[in-house]
């Protein structure tokens, strides 16, 4: 047997057998798989004139990390633009808007990605819009998705029923150009399919697939498409492209198809369906369903987006037809109503090893995460909204949203483990960055144990329990030998460092298949 690529040197952490005396530092690759792991001087044996050493002189190798929560065809698209990340000047961001607007042929639409329209210091609106774009539809779209910003050229021509829940109105009865709810996703879908081509989704994919692998990330979830009836806002057609480029792209995909349709996602041999299937909404747009009113906000307990019953058909048909479904819960309203409809499911079809998830399980009560672990549900959440409280002790945005109780029992990582849950870590990019580094920081640094985990168990939630919540446990997550030679270099051991410094570690390569697809500073192999 040949061996490809030997890498020697290394600090490795396998996450299959951390008991080995002494500790391995050498793993050998044939093909696309693992087929040793030794000493130096052991493997070194197994190499002949046309391996490729790589000798890492000390530095860590981890299993390339699974980012099982990303929106890929939107990360890419918001990274090629225009967009507004990271501006909260409303100047700077009207300016931004006009000069795209002035590359555009006259009524030629304009999709705004990434603005954060709770952070600006000023009001984007209809009027402001209308202003630097008086003869082209535009829509800004809030980096969280969950509300857009149109203009009057664009309100003519989405045509939105007036009934539609979400078109937010002045006090005089005026359009504003806020759109939440179902209002943004009917429109936000519209856009996003008569705006974006096929050549444009091409190139996002091949742009978010760089932007993963400079995180380490080797495979991605890929949550994509969604449908026109207001519970998802993102086309069909992503998914289709998805499809038909993911051979090409340098990391592996898992594709969730984010709609209630089945027979697509059967037609398209799916084993899966889902993703953010929105059953609610957010915390900021008040639209994340609560079992009891917002503590800003007392006539508000956020919003369903399907009825019980609709919810229970959905699921037990997909259940039924074996598919491993996903559904998007934050609210403990909506968390309800998932975990009631999986229970159902269950319960009339038993089914032992169905790994269905809830995305985010953001504001669980001690209850839900009973009924999770006795039913076998996924957790799969995104550590990056695992943020630590403000230094000063002001209350967050999100505290004087919930209030203390609900804010304290937010995100309560170490009870789930506790409790025996499988939690898999994502991202949500976009509008979260991709990097696993980020949120193994902020779990093994948070200083809330009911948020705080060990650095290798928050690295697990990006190796083990994200290859299980695919199935994929057998192929990936762990380095041994038979496995995929999916691997991550870091320049420093994250088990050997300060928490807080975690996410400052470089990533210095990536390997998919035993192929360097990035190295730090240079060109990949």
């Amino acid at each position: 047997m040949g061996v490809d690529t030997l890498i020697t040197g290394a600090n490795l952490i396998t996450l299959h057998d951390e008991t080995a005396q002494p500790p391995p530092d050498a793993l050998a690759v044939h093909g696309e798989r693992i087929c040793a792991i030794g000493s130096t001087a052991q493997l070194s044996a197994l190499a002949d004139r046309d391996t490729r050493i790589l000798d890492l002189s000390g530095r860590t190798v981890l299993p390339g990390f699974i980012d099982t929560h990303v929106h890929f065809t939107q990360t890419g698209l918001g990274a090629i633009g225009p967009q507004l990340y990271g501006v909260s000047s409303q100047t700077v961001a009207l300016e931004v808007i006009a000069e795209a607007a002035g590359r555009l042929a006259h009524g030629e639409p304009l999709l705004i990605h990434g603005c954060s329209l709770h952070d600006l210091d000023g009001e984007l609106s209809r009027e402001t819009l209308d202003a630097v774009a008086p003869d082209k539809p535009v829509m800004v779209g809030d980096v969280g998705a969950h509300a857009c910003v149109i203009n009057s050229q664009a309100w003519k021509q989405l045509d939105l029923p007036a009934q539609t829940p979400g078109i937010c109105k002045r006090p005089d009865g005026a359009l504003s150009g806020l759109l939440l709810g179902r209002a943004n996703t009917r429109a936000r879908y519209t856009f996003y399919s008569e705006v974006i081509d096929d050549r444009t989704r091409t190139e996002a994919l091949r742009c978010a697939s760089q932007l993963a692998l400079q995180a380490g990330i080797t495979t991605v979830h890929t949550l994509e498409g969604g449908s026109p009836d207001g519970r998802g806002w993102l086309p069909e057609r992503d998914v289709e492209v998805l499809l038909a480029q993911r051979a090409r792209l340098p990391i592996r995909t898992i594709v969730y198809f984010q709609s209630t349709d089945i027979e697509q996602a059967r037609r398209w041999n799916l084993p899966r369906i889902g993703g953010c299937i929105w059953v609610d909404g957010s915390y900021l747009e008040h639209t994340a369903a609560l079992l009891e009113p917002y503590a800003d906000e007392p006539s508000s307990c956020g919003c369903l987006y399907f009825s019980q019953q609709e919810l229970d058909e959905f699921v037990q048909q997909a259940h039924h037809d074996g598919l491993q479904i996903s559904l998007h819960a934050i609210g403990d309203a909506a968390i309800e109503q998932v975990l009631t409809a999986y229970e159902r499911a269950l319960r009339r079809e038993p089914r032992a090893d169905h790994r269905h998830r809830i995305e985010h399980f953001s504001l669980p009560t001690a209850h839900h995460i009973e009924r999770m672990g006795a039913a076998g549900i996924t957790a799969a959440m995104q550590p990056n909204f695992a943020r630590h409280p403000n230094a000063d002790g002001t209350p967050s945005r999100l505290e004087q949203l919930l209030g203390p109780e609900r804010f304290a029992r937010r995100h309560p990582y170490r009870y789930l483990l506790d409790a025996g849950i499988l939690v898999a870590g994502g991202s949500d990019a976009d509008p979260m960055p991709m990097g696993p580094l980020i949120g193994i920081e902020l779990l093994s640094s948070h200083p809330e144990p009911a948020r705080r985990l060990s650095v290798h168990e928050a690295i697990s939630l990006y190796t083990v329990n994200a290859a299980k919540a695919a199935f994929e446990e057998s192929e990936k997550g762990t380095l041994a030998t038979g496995k995929l030679a999916d691997l991550v270099v870091l320049a420093e051991d994250p088990t050997r460092v300060p928490a807080s410094c975690i996410s400052k570690i470089s990533i210095e390569l990536t390997l998919v298949g035993g192929r360097l697809e990035y190295q730090r500073g240079g060109a990949s192999q």
